[in-house]
């Protein structure tokens, strides 16, 4: 039933450079819809793309928060992660050296 937390610290940093990064890059994004106007000629063509370039500018938001959602997790996660550690490692060294026997062969 039991088994070992394991947690790898180094794939955690990771993922929230990676998460930062694309952060980054979807709010750099900008729209390039008035850039094309001119190059589609046909109306409802224009309008189409019009509509389309909106609609990716606000999920493009809704992907960015959720983007920094996870990223703040991840966050969180080393933070707890790191205390936890620091506190198991503190208290493990206390013990070993109030136990005079610990290290000796007998």
């Amino acid at each position: 039933m039991g088994g070992n937390l394991v947690v790898n610290g180094v794939e955690l940093e990771e993922s929230y450079g990676k998460l930062t990064w694309l952060k980054s890059e979807f709010d750099s994004i900008e729209s390039r819809n008035s850039d094309t106007r001119g190059i589609w000629g046909n109306d409802k063509l224009r309008d189409a793309m019009h509509e389309f370039a909106t609609n990716m500018k606000h999920h493009r938001k809704e992907l960015s928060q959720k983007i920094e959602d996870t990223r703040k997790k991840i966050e969180t996660s080393q933070e707890a992660f790191e205390e936890a550690d620091t506190k198991l490692r503190s208290e493990l060294e206390k013990n070993t050296s109030d136990n005079p026997d610990h290290g000796s062969d007998s």
